[in-house]
């Protein structure tokens, strides 16, 4: 009996020994998963928090983008602008001067024509006068 009661003890002692094992390797496995959810849980708001910072700093850039986007074209419209108004200027200017070269040849066409007519009246006056010149003679 003796023997049956040393192995019943043995037996005993492993159970409790596989007992003894199991709890820990339970309580190990425990720690484990809680570390392991602990570093996921920071993992996953160390990325939400990176994400977040690199989704402020897209927004930035772009609000800056748009901004340095809206003076240039301003900017560029306002040059654009200042140059429709020159050039309507110059275009006016040229439009004038060309007025004024336009009356002054016609005029000076109109002051030739004139003195052409009035060539032509003299001219024609004095053929008047050689003729009666020219009849009172030949009817004397």
């Amino acid at each position: 009996m003796s023997e049956i009661s040393s192995t019943t003890r043995m037996n005993h002692a492993k159970e409790a020994t596989n007992k003894r094992e199991t709890f820990e390797l339970r309580r190990i496995e425990d720690h484990t998963e809680k570390e392991i959810k602990l570093a996921q849980s920071k993992s996953e708001a160390e990325i939400s928090k990176i994400k977040k910072a690199y989704e402020v700093d897209v927004r930035k850039e772009n609000t800056d983008g748009e901004i340095k986007l809206t003076k240039i074209r301003n900017s560029w419209n306002k040059r654009f602008d200042e140059e429709n108004k020159r050039y309507e200027k110059m275009l006016n200017d040229l439009k004038s001067s060309q007025d004024e070269r336009m009356s002054e040849i016609k005029l000076n066409n109109e002051q030739q024509v004139a003195k052409q007519e009035e060539k032509h009246k003299e001219h024609l006056e004095e053929a008047r006068l050689k003729f009666e010149e020219q009849k009172a003679k030949y009817e004397s």
